[in-house]
């Protein structure tokens, strides 16, 4: 069985240039510039500042939330809103939903699975300031968010690995030393040659001497604000540290397809998730006999009860 299902494109693109669309075939991601007008990606931009309590004008106000939004509370019980990690949990602002709306991603995704029939995820935003000797705490991210990951189940006995693509929006220009995303270009080509050299147990990460590798050839993915940044969800990734000298803010937004059976892979059930960011059903989520394997799927049973059991908003494009 082949470790990984990758569609054969039939289709005529409406959004993407053929050149992007074959980058995005050979490197497994791909770099949109202007996908959201700067006005919009200006907006969210504004929402998610507010929402954390950053003040420009003060920047120690961007390190001022330092409890783990996963393991710690506040005072008053609740979850954390916002953490070391970088992570915002904001679903719903009218500036995001805008974003998440907008036709020209709709046509971006679309090109990518040969379908219109998509629906869109309701995800987080992120909000990494610099980091400070000044603020230890924000030079931690946590044990879910170090080095590289993936959102999606690697392991042999899951394979083939579903088609499914990932996506962030950088809502304020990102230089590689601002904590951008990092892949590692062309991975989802060589993925079982690299599996068929090592023994692992973990759906989420690497060993730590595999890790090592693919830590040594990621590269960090920059983009201007308004970028919509796509990578197959087989791509090890992970923001890098920020060491610039501004936050990285951007947005995480997907769109999955209605009827998964054509991306699940041959001998699957229709209903298979094809990742972390599918909600159609709960069996990708369920905690599984492997110990090691049960704080990921505990991770994203919390990551779901949050942020997908919402209504999503369906496409239909004709």
């Amino acid at each position: 069985m082949p470790a990984l299902h990758w569609p054969t494109r039939t289709w005529d693109l409406t959004t993407l240039t053929e050149a992007q669309h074959a980058r995005w075939e050979r490197d497994g991601y791909l770099v949109v510039p202007g996908a959201v007008p700067p006005a919009m990606a200006a907006a969210a931009a504004a929402a998610v500042r507010a929402f954390v309590g950053a003040d420009d004008s003060a920047p120690a106000s961007w390190y001022d939330n330092t409890l783990d939004i996963y393991n710690d509370r506040t005072a008053e019980g609740k979850k954390p809103h916002h953490g070391p990690c970088g992570m915002v949990q904001l679903f719903h602002h009218s500036s995001l939903w805008a974003i998440r709306q907008l036709p020209k991603l709709h046509g971006i995704f679309s090109d990518l699975y040969g379908t219109r029939a998509l629906y869109v995820s309701t995800d987080r935003a992120h909000f990494k300031p610099p980091q400070d000797a000044a603020f230890p705490a924000w030079s931690d991210p946590g044990a879910v968010h170090v080095g590289l990951h993936w959102d999606v189940d690697t392991r042999r006995e899951a394979w083939p690995v579903p088609f499914s693509v990932q996506g962030v929006v950088y809502l304020e220009d990102t230089s590689a030393l601002q904590g951008a995303l990092r892949v590692v270009p062309g991975f989802h080509r060589r993925f079982e040659a690299w599996d068929a050299a090592r023994n692992r147990s973990s759906s989420r990460t690497a060993s730590a001497d595999a890790t090592a590798a693919l830590e040594a050839e990621a590269v960090p993915v920059e983009g201007p604000a308004g970028s919509l940044v796509l990578w197959h969800s087989l791509l090890p990734h992970g923001p890098g540290p920020n060491i610039g000298r501004a936050p990285r803010v951007s947005a995480y937004v997907t769109m999955l397809p209605v009827d998964a059976a054509p991306f699940v892979g041959a001998g699957r059930a229709a209903d298979t998730p094809l990742g972390m960011s599918d909600a159609g059903t709960l069996a990708y989520f369920e905690v599984r006999t492997n110990k090691t394997h049960a704080y990921i799927y505990i991770y994203v049973y919390t990551y779901v009860c949050v942020c997908m059991y919402v209504c999503i908003y369906i496409y239909k494009y004709k």
